[in-house]
């Protein structure tokens, strides 16, 4: 084994699972999804874009891929825990993908 190479232990993975932060990025993922199933998937925000000279998106990244980019990285890396920068994105996307019927 490479000396880098660190056992994780069933229960490690349960709770960074069940833990809030987990929990609540699940849930705006969910959230995303549904509005999407809604309004159209077509109509996801992109987080990111990368343009050509003619203005044509050549590659983009959605809300709903950089939440779940996000939950995987929070699941997979031990030492990870969420930047406030992150949080606050979140925040807002959980905002921005309020269904209008939604109190």
């Amino acid at each position: 084994m490479p000396p880098d190479h660190i056992e994780y232990t069933p229960e490690w993975y349960e709770n960074r699972i069940s833990s809030t932060i987990a929990t609540k990025i699940t849930l705006l993922r969910e959230r995303i999804e549904t509005w999407s199933h809604k309004y159209g998937y077509e109509n996801i925000d992109n987080v990111n874009e990368t343009r050509n000279d003619t203005g044509e998106i050549i590659w983009k990244r959605t809300d709903w891929e950089y939440v779940d980019d996000a939950y995987n990285h929070y699941i997979n890396d031990k030492d990870h825990t969420p930047y406030s920068a992150t949080l606050i994105k979140m925040n807002a996307l959980w905002k921005r993908y309020k269904l209008i019927n939604e109190q």
